[in-house]
């Protein structure tokens, strides 16, 4: 997580740090102001209770990841860039396992509590359209279908990391090998479907 030297981002990055350590339930107000060196009444200052906090940590760190993918879609020629786009979530699930029970975690949350449903739902939206948008700088223009297209694959990545998670033995580069093949068929059948 970035560290800007604002309060409210010393207060997401320490919210982080102990949620990803300690999980939601076991996390509380006292335990992420004393991470950051705070009271915990400066903490309901920015923010009005814990599931605020850890819609802000998702969020943050969302748009952190969005960011890198941006740069990856610039940074990559097409041909390249189906293959990097494939590795980045398979990395990120070895790499910052801690990101992705965050976002499990404000999951659960927004089906009980209608009050994040909007963030997530955001969240959700803007992933959504970072693939889309990867999809089309694979394929060179829109694509018909890349909304659908754009969907299964966040609800893979979210699902093949769960896997991976929760089952030490689970192949996650065969099960990426797969997905990337079946993605880019998918693609090129789109694509040769423009032509015609």
């Amino acid at each position: 997580m970035r560290r800007d030297g604002n309060t409210r981002a010393q207060l997401v990055e320490a919210a982080y740090r102990v949620l990803a350590k300690h999980g939601y339930e076991s996390t509380s107000i006292k335990d992420i102001a004393r991470e950051a060196g705070v009271s915990p009444g400066l903490v309901h200052y920015y923010f009005t209770n814990k599931e605020q906090l850890l819609g802000a940590v998702v969020d943050e760190a969302t748009k952190e990841y969005c960011h890198r993918m941006e740069q990856m879609r610039e940074s990559f020629a097409a041909d390249r860039l189906a293959d990097a786009a494939m590795a980045e979530p398979m990395a990120r699930t070895k790499t910052h396992a801690d990101w992705y029970r965050l976002r499990y975690e404000l999951y659960v949350l927004a089906l009980r509590n209608a009050n994040i449903q909007s963030g997530v739902k955001e969240l959700l939206t803007r992933g959504r359209e970072g693939i889309a948008e990867t999809i089309e700088a694979v394929a060179g223009k829109p694509l018909p279908n890349e909304t659908e297209l754009s969907a299964i694959l966040f609800a893979c990545f979210d699902g093949l990391a769960l896997q991976s998670l929760v089952d030490e033995e689970f192949d996650l580069e065969g099960a990426y090998r797969i997905l990337g093949q079946m993605a880019m068929q998918f693609v090129g059948t789109q694509a040769d479907d423009e032509g015609r």
